[in-house]
Protein backbone atom coordinates (compact mmCIF):
# COMPACT_ATOMS: atom_id res chain seq x y z
CA UNK A 1 0.00 0.00 0.00
CA UNK A 2 1.33 3.39 -0.91
CA UNK A 3 2.32 5.85 1.80
CA UNK A 4 -0.18 8.50 0.71
CA UNK A 5 -3.08 6.09 1.31
CA UNK A 6 -1.87 5.28 4.82
CA UNK A 7 -1.31 9.00 5.45
CA UNK A 8 -4.75 10.03 4.26
CA UNK A 9 -6.52 7.30 6.23
CA UNK A 10 -4.53 8.13 9.36
CA UNK A 11 -5.26 11.84 9.03
CA UNK A 12 -8.99 11.18 8.66
CA UNK A 13 -8.96 8.87 11.68
CA UNK A 14 -6.94 11.41 13.68
CA UNK A 15 -9.37 14.20 12.74
CA UNK A 16 -12.30 12.11 13.95
CA UNK A 17 -10.56 11.34 17.26
CA UNK A 18 -9.12 14.84 17.83
CA UNK A 19 -12.12 16.19 19.83
CA UNK A 20 -11.74 13.33 22.30
CA UNK A 21 -7.95 13.13 22.66
CA UNK A 22 -6.46 16.45 21.53
CA UNK A 23 -2.93 16.53 20.21
CA UNK A 24 -2.20 13.02 21.42
CA UNK A 25 -3.82 11.87 18.16
CA UNK A 26 -0.42 12.36 16.52
CA UNK A 27 0.13 8.82 17.77
CA UNK A 28 -2.55 7.65 15.32
CA UNK A 29 -0.44 9.01 12.47
CA UNK A 30 2.71 7.38 13.83
CA UNK A 31 0.95 4.02 14.18
CA UNK A 32 -0.75 4.35 10.82
CA UNK A 33 2.17 5.52 8.70
CA UNK A 34 5.54 5.51 10.42
CA UNK A 35 5.52 1.80 11.20
CA UNK A 36 6.42 1.23 7.56
CA UNK A 37 9.96 2.15 8.57
CA UNK A 38 10.45 -1.61 8.88
CA UNK A 39 10.35 -1.77 5.06
CA UNK A 40 13.41 0.49 5.01
CA UNK A 41 15.14 -1.54 7.74
CA UNK A 42 14.59 -4.73 5.70
CA UNK A 43 15.79 -2.98 2.51
CA UNK A 44 19.02 -1.81 4.14
CA UNK A 45 19.65 -5.18 5.80
CA UNK A 46 18.98 -7.33 2.73
CA UNK A 47 20.22 -5.13 -0.12
CA UNK A 48 22.81 -3.00 1.69
CA UNK A 49 21.41 0.12 0.02
CA UNK A 50 20.53 3.27 1.94
CA UNK A 51 18.54 5.52 -0.40
CA UNK A 52 14.99 5.88 1.02
CA UNK A 53 13.54 6.95 -2.33
CA UNK A 54 14.95 3.88 -4.08
CA UNK A 55 13.58 1.78 -1.23
CA UNK A 56 10.14 3.26 -1.83
CA UNK A 57 10.37 2.57 -5.55
CA UNK A 58 11.58 -0.96 -4.83
CA UNK A 59 8.57 -1.79 -2.64
CA UNK A 60 5.95 0.03 -4.73
CA UNK A 61 7.03 -0.76 -8.30
CA UNK A 62 9.98 -3.14 -8.58
CA UNK A 63 8.62 -5.97 -6.45
CA UNK A 64 5.38 -6.13 -8.40
CA UNK A 65 7.34 -6.80 -11.59
CA UNK A 66 8.70 -10.09 -10.23
CA UNK A 67 5.48 -10.99 -8.39
CA UNK A 68 6.95 -10.13 -4.96
CA UNK A 69 9.27 -13.17 -5.03
CA UNK A 70 12.15 -11.20 -3.43
CA UNK A 71 10.16 -10.66 -0.23
CA UNK A 72 8.07 -13.85 -0.15
CA UNK A 73 8.20 -15.29 3.37
CA UNK A 74 10.28 -12.46 4.83
CA UNK A 75 9.27 -10.67 8.00
CA UNK A 76 8.79 -6.97 8.72
CA UNK A 77 9.04 -6.53 12.48
CA UNK A 78 6.30 -3.90 12.87
CA UNK A 79 3.89 -5.99 10.78
CA UNK A 80 3.92 -9.01 13.09
CA UNK A 81 1.37 -10.41 15.51
CA UNK A 82 3.94 -10.19 18.30
CA UNK A 83 4.37 -6.44 17.79
CA UNK A 84 0.59 -6.03 17.59
CA UNK A 85 0.12 -8.00 20.84
CA UNK A 86 2.62 -5.76 22.64
CA UNK A 87 0.79 -2.67 21.37
CA UNK A 88 -2.57 -4.01 22.51
CA UNK A 89 -1.23 -4.75 25.99
CA UNK A 90 0.37 -1.30 26.28
CA UNK A 91 -2.84 0.36 25.09
CA UNK A 92 -4.58 -0.73 28.30
CA UNK A 93 -2.13 1.37 30.34
CA UNK A 94 -1.48 4.47 28.23
CA UNK A 95 -3.63 6.72 26.01
CA UNK A 96 -0.79 7.37 23.56
CA UNK A 97 -0.19 3.64 23.18
CA UNK A 98 -3.93 3.19 22.64
CA UNK A 99 -3.99 5.80 19.88
CA UNK A 100 -0.86 4.31 18.30
CA UNK A 101 -2.63 0.93 18.27
CA UNK A 102 -5.72 2.49 16.67
CA UNK A 103 -3.50 3.84 13.88
CA UNK A 104 -1.77 0.47 13.64
CA UNK A 105 -5.10 -1.32 13.22
CA UNK A 106 -5.99 1.09 10.43
CA UNK A 107 -2.64 0.40 8.79
CA UNK A 108 -3.09 -3.36 9.06
CA UNK A 109 -6.61 -3.16 7.58
CA UNK A 110 -5.36 -1.18 4.61
CA UNK A 111 -2.52 -3.67 4.13
CA UNK A 112 -5.01 -6.54 4.26
CA UNK A 113 -7.13 -4.88 1.56
CA UNK A 114 -3.99 -4.42 -0.55
CA UNK A 115 -3.02 -8.09 -0.10
CA UNK A 116 -6.49 -9.25 -1.14
CA UNK A 117 -6.87 -6.91 -4.13
CA UNK A 118 -3.35 -6.53 -5.54
CA UNK A 119 -1.11 -9.46 -4.64
CA UNK A 120 -4.05 -11.86 -4.13
CA UNK A 121 -2.15 -13.59 -1.32
CA UNK A 122 -0.24 -12.92 1.88
CA UNK A 123 3.36 -12.28 0.89
CA UNK A 124 5.11 -11.77 4.21
CA UNK A 125 5.41 -13.91 7.29
CA UNK A 126 3.45 -12.09 10.00
CA UNK A 127 5.00 -13.83 13.00
CA UNK A 128 8.55 -13.48 14.24
CA UNK A 129 8.27 -16.78 16.09
CA UNK A 130 7.04 -18.66 13.02
CA UNK A 131 9.64 -17.00 10.77
CA UNK A 132 12.46 -17.82 13.17
CA UNK A 133 11.34 -21.44 13.63
CA UNK A 134 10.94 -21.91 9.87
CA UNK A 135 14.38 -20.50 9.10
CA UNK A 136 16.02 -22.42 11.96
CA UNK A 137 14.51 -25.67 10.60
CA UNK A 138 15.99 -25.00 7.17
CA UNK A 139 19.43 -24.39 8.67
CA UNK A 140 19.54 -27.90 10.14
CA UNK A 141 18.91 -29.56 6.78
Amino acid sequence: METWVHSLASLILAAILYPFFGWEIISVFVGGVMIDIDHYIWYVYKLRKYNPLKCYTYFIKDLEKNDWKDVQGNVLVFHTVEFFAICIILSFFNAIAFLFTVGLIGHYLLDLIWHLRVSKRVILDHSLIHWYAKNKAFQKV
